[in-house]
C-alpha cells in the first residue's frame, strides 16, 4: 500500500563501462531477501547442451560474448549475455499472492539471450518483427543504436543452460524465504 519494499535493499556495484554518451549508475539495489529466484551468474562451465558437440558450441557462444554479472550493459557486436532474459527472472505472467498462507507464488523463465547494439545506419528496415532463428530487431528512437535480441541456444535449437527452463517458486513473505521450487514449463 506504501510502495515501501518489504524486505531490506543494498547498494551493489554493477558492471559499468558504457558506450560513449552513456552513463551508467556504478551501483544498483538488490533486495536482501528473498534470494534470487533465479541464478545470476553464468559462466562458460554452466553451457549445456543435448550432446557434447552442443554443449561444446554452448560454451565456446559464452566465452566469446561479454557478461561480468546481472546489470551487463549491452555492447556492440559480438554482444552481451542477457540473463536473466528480458522474458526471465520472474517477467512473465506475473505472480499470485495468497494472504492466507503469506506466499507469494512466482513462475519464473531461465533462458538466456543476446543483445547487441546496432549502429543506426545498419538495421535493417524492417524492425520489431522476428527475423530468422528467433532474432529480432527494434530501432529504440532518439539513439544512434538500435538492439539485435537472439535467445542463447545451442545448435541443435535448446537453451545453453540446463534445465528446467522455468519453475514456480513459492516465497514466504513474512521472511522472505524460499518455501518450495517446482519445474515449470518447457522450451
Amino acid at each position: 500500500e506504501t510502495g515501501e519494499p518489504l524486505f531490506e535493499l543494498e547498494e551493489r556495484r554493477v558492471p559499468g563501462d558504457a558506450l560513449p554518451g552513456e552513463w551508467l549508475s556504478p551501483t544498483q539495489p538488490f533486495p536482501v531477501a528473498p534470494p534470487p529466484l533465479v541464478p545470476l551468474e553464468l559462466t562458460p562451465e554452466d553451457a549445456w547442451g543435448f550432446t557434447p558437440w552442443d554443449r561444446y558450441r554452448c560454451r565456446k557462444k559464452i566465452e566469446q560474448l561479454r557478461f561480468e554479472g546481472i546489470y551487463t550493459p549491452p555492447t556492440t557486436a559480438p554482444g552481451t549475455i542477457l540473463w536473466p532474459s528480458s522474458a526471465g527472472g520472474m517477467n512473465w505472467g506475473g505472480p499470485a499472492y495468497d494472504p492466507n498462507k503469506g506466499l507469494m507464488i512466482v513462475n519464473t523463465n531461465r533462458v538466456p539471450q543476446v543483445v547487441s547494439l546496432v549502429p543506426r545506419e545498419e538495421i535493417p528496415e524492417v524492425v520489431g518483427i522476428s527475423l530468422v532463428g528467433g532474432k529480432d530487431v527494434a530501432a529504440q528512437a532518439g539513439t544512434p543504436y538500435g538492439v539485435s535480441r537472439d535467445w542463447l541456444l545451442s545448435p541443435l535449437g535448446a537453451p545453453c543452460v540446463a534445465p528446467p527452463w522455468g519453475e514456480l517458486v513459492a516465497v514466504d513473505m513474512t521472511d522472505g524465504s524460499i518455501r518450495w521450487r517446482v519445474p515449470l514449463g518447457s522450451i
